[in-house]
């Protein structure tokens, strides 16, 4: 039995299953009570193996139960109060085996030291990622610094990166394969869905599903497959023993209800349930919260606001919104829901639930779904990373993180700082369009581009450089305001027209100029160092200026100036 002497520090406002063990921060109090079984803590302490409570530490303990349970009163979710309890045992495990008895004046030191604990394990054993560091050290800092009234936290006093960024750029190819793996995910929750159908689980057992990738699934349902029951192998064992294996088995395939058919009909809860947050991008907390009953539809952007009709025919407020070709998916579940369970159809939603009776209030873990994308080869994708990832998907399809925001039910700044990855494709895409309107371009008459149509002679220019005039294709190759472009057709242009330029030269005889004084011979040296230039700066820039050169040799000239030549080849 509990010492009287302690003062209660249960969480009665969080509502429990029948068969759950209540979150309580009594085992904090004893030495080795962080490390132990809380299903096994009340036996322990009732036999004295735990010894007695330490009462030294019990004013921070009653002041860390006072945040957690402010947290919970604020809305925070009873799963988040477990995984915060499970750090803050963690953190007590390690003093207990350290020799350590935390107080309000010491507390914050030995955390510091626990910090560089885990540090230390994560740079030598490798056994902790950085990440995960971080979260448990934040975790335990946040709640010990409002049990201390600290104005600095602690984890700034610590050795841990100060702002640890989780948040990867998406290259090209990995936003491929983040999106490949989104779709695999997505088939193979639809497959799923499709083949537990009412006739499928009230059937006969194993439950076969197909999935497009061809592979094939049997399900059981709480049965151990008939190929690894060794009584079902003629001749093994006695007769009686082979006889009471296969009645049982037989009696469990004839019970249709809930209690033989459960497994199947939480995998079939659980695909849905993920496929309606890949749709509608609520997180699972929502979700899981949502009430079933009839629905009106209304159309809205290319899809449609969902409501609950009340009694009376009176409308609710949107609950959510759904893409249009979503919708007959949903019909189809709520169909599915209201067969199976006949006399709960104004229940949860999702009503997954088990023979453990799990509160109703607390999210399904997906346990079943993995185990099915693990034995498939398919990437299980949480709910969260789901949502994140329709969000993303919006920002990038909208280029609208106002509208977005509106949709995710998010503020711009929480979408932008949580939600929003990095795209490498969009930035590119984004700085294109960024330079393109800062600096508009213009076809000049020479090969390449213009970015202001001002002639301009450039500093140091040659003494008989032709003088640019926006007409002469010679005179905008000195100009300040031309270009070069970085593709293979501009090298292409640049010989063809140095190949004009030449047999210009054949026609010097015409005129009472050298071949050095003619104002060709400076445009043909002027491409030549492009040429030159081009070629030395990359192997992919040399390949293009040698097929350049050799489609001149063959007498293929670029459109541009091809025409030209052909006309002063036939002077000949």
């Amino acid at each position: 039995m509990p010492d009287q002497r302690l003062p209660d520090l249960t969480f009665r406002n969080v509502k429990y299953g029948p068969r759950e063990t209540p979150l309580n921060l009594s085992l904090l109090l004893y030495n080795g009570g962080a490390a132990t079984d809380i299903r096994e803590f009340y036996k322990l302490v009732s036999n004295g193996r735990l010894g007695a409570p330490l009462m030294n530490r019990l004013p921070l303990i009653v002041k860390i139960h006072s945040v957690i349970q402010g947290q919970l009163a604020g809305g925070k979710s009873r799963l988040t109060a477990k995984s915060t309890i499970q750090s803050i045992r963690e953190f007590y495990t390690w003093l207990d085996r350290n020799g350590q008895s935390p107080e309000i004046d010491s507390v914050a030191k030995l955390y510091i030291s626990w910090t560089d604990h885990l540090l230390l394990r994560q740079r030598t054993l490798g056994n902790l990622k950085t990440a995960t560091v971080a979260a448990k050290a934040t975790t335990v800092g946040s709640i010990l610094d409002q049990a201390l009234d600290l104005t600095i936290g602690l984890y700034r006093r610590t050795s841990l990166p100060k702002r640890y960024n989780k948040k990867k750029v998406l290259g090209t190819q990995a936003d491929k394969t983040k999106l490949k793996d989104s779709f695999e995910f997505g088939h193979a929750l639809l497959d799923i869905s499709n083949a537990l159908t009412v006739e499928a689980i009230r059937g006969a057992l194993p439950v076969k599903i197909q999935f497009r990738s061809g592979k094939v699934l049997e399900e059981w349902s709480g049965l151990r497959p008939a190929s690894t029951v060794k009584y079902l192998i003629p001749n093994y064992g006695n007769s009686n023993g082979r006889r009471r294996v296969k009645e049982n088995r037989e009696r469990w395939e004839k019970d249709k209800s809930w209690r033989t058919r459960f497994p199947l009909i939480n995998l079939r809860i659980q695909a849905e349930m993920l496929i309606f947050i890949s749709q509608t991008g609520m997180n699972l907390a929502q979700v899981n919260r949502l009430k079933s009953g009839k629905c009106t539809y209304q159309s809205y952007l290319d899809g449609y606001q969902v409501r609950r009709v009340y009694k009376g025919r009176r409308q609710g407020e949107v609950e959510f919104e759904i893409f249009s070709d979503y919708r007959i998916i949903f019909e189809r579940y709520l169909k599915w829901r209201k067969e199976i369970f006949q006399d709960d159809e104004n229940g949860l939603l999702f009503p997954e639930s088990s023979p453990q009776q799990r509160s109703l209030d607390l999210s399904p873990k997906f346990y079943a779904t993995q185990k099915r994308c693990k034995a498939l080869g398919v990437r299980y994708i949480p709910a969260s990373e789901l949502r994140k990832t329709r969000i993303n998907w919006l920002v990038r399809t909208s280029h609208d993180p106002v509208l977005t925001a509106e949709i995710a039910q998010h503020t711009q700044e929480t979408l932008l700082r949580i939600y929003d990855q990095p795209h490498h494709q969009s930035a590119t895409v984004e700085i294109s369009k960024f330079h393109n309107l800062l600096s508009g371009t213009y076809e000049p008459p020479s090969p390449g581009v213009c970015i202001n149509p001002i002639a301009t002679l450039e500093e140091n220019a040659p003494k008989r450089a032709p003088s640019p005039n926006c007409a002469n294709p010679a005179g905008c190759l000195f100009c300040t305001h031309h270009r070069d472009i970085d593709t293979a057709d501009h090298i292409w242009s640049l010989a063809s027209y140095r190949h004009y330029k030449t047999l210009e030269l054949t026609f010097n005889h015409l005129t009472n100029k050298s071949e050095k004084e003619h104002p060709a011979h400076v445009t043909i040296e002027r491409i030549t160092g492009k040429l030159k230039q081009f070629k030395s700066s990359s192997s992919l820039r040399a390949s293009w200026v040698s097929e350049a050169l050799d489609l001149i040799d063959e007498g293929s000239f670029h459109p541009k100036w091809d025409g030209f030549i052909r006309l002063i080849e036939a002077r000949e």
